[in-house]
């Protein structure tokens, strides 16, 4: 994936406008935002998998013992079920890799520029799968806590609508109870989408779902935070996060991307100069 995003972007750099870069930069990001979420699906389609599986041996080992030819018959019936489904999640889970996911549309205006759909088609399962484990770079600390510590205290008399679900929230995760907080914030968030507040409810959900090691729906949660609100107050922090969200996957290519695009973005920030370290951990590996 690095490898053909890179040379998109090299190749068009002397010609193309600042405007039509950052269109590639927003697709790009959005295709890494599709790669994560077709691996939380697949994920999913394994888990189903196993556990088919385990139904499938426990009903063989039971056609061992005698039993009436109807019963036989209805658990080979069963059991032949069974493995259809099975087969049918392993044909979905092939389908469902980032190689085989339905093309974007090509940016508008960019001359002689791949579109998102020929890097997509270009980049094969190998070139995305999480390489050798290796030695993870040294954890940057999260300035959520001090954040959270502040949006309490300003919460505490907001007027905003779903200010209340919101402190149920920022308490929840004050106290560690980080599924509670998100179930706040996605509540708050879908009934007041247009608050001032949702904002921040969706920062600080991204980062519970870090907390509990859901990397995979951090990464989509800060990766929409970071589109909805580019230049919002959290955006940085957010873009940091997802980077870190990447090294805990063991996926050092995302992770460079996101930690470029956050320097690109909000040069001189703290958290660009936490990316800069984190990236030259990442090379040193």
């Amino acid at each position: 994936m690095c490898a053909a995003l890179a040379a998109a972007a090299l190749g068009t750099a002397g010609c193309t406008s600042s405007s039509d870069l950052q269109q590639l930069n927003q697709n790009e990001f959005t295709l890494r935002g599709m790669i994560a979420s077709d691996r939380q699906q697949i994920d999913s389609l394994h888990q189903q998998i196993r556990e088919l599986q385990g139904q499938i041996a426990e009903m063989k080992h039971g056609t061992g013992s005698p039993t009436g030819g109807g019963d036989q018959s209805a658990s080979n019936d069963r059991i032949n079920k069974l493995e259809a489904q099975v087969s049918a999640l392993q044909a979905a889970g092939i389908a469902s890799t980032p190689s085989g996911m339905a093309p974007m549309p090509s940016p508008s205006g960019v001359a002689g520029t791949p579109g998102i759909s020929a890097m997509a088609s270009a980049t094969s399962p190998s070139s995305i799968s999480p390489p050798p484990a290796s030695a993870p770079p040294a954890e940057v600390a999260p300035t959520w806590p001090q954040e959270l510590d502040s949006e309490i205290s300003s919460a505490e008399g907001s007027k905003e609508q779903g200010a209340k679900t919101y402190r149920d929230g920022l308490d929840a995760m004050k106290a560690g109870k980080y599924p509670l907080a998100v179930a706040k914030f996605t509540e708050m968030s879908h009934r007041y989408p247009k608050s001032p507040l949702t904002e921040p409810a969706e920062y600080f959900a991204a980062n519970a779902l870090y907390e509990t090691g859901k990397y995979d729906q951090s990464i989509l949660q800060f990766n929409d935070l970071v589109m909805r609100y580019p230049k919002g107050r959290f955006a940085s922090q957010a873009l940091l996060r997802e980077g870190q969200a990447f090294i805990k996957l063991n996926d050092p290519i995302d992770a460079r991307l996101t930690l470029q695009k956050l320097q690109s973005d909000h040069p001189g920030t703290p958290e660009a100069t936490a990316a800069a370290s984190l990236m030259r951990n990442l090379a040193s590996d």
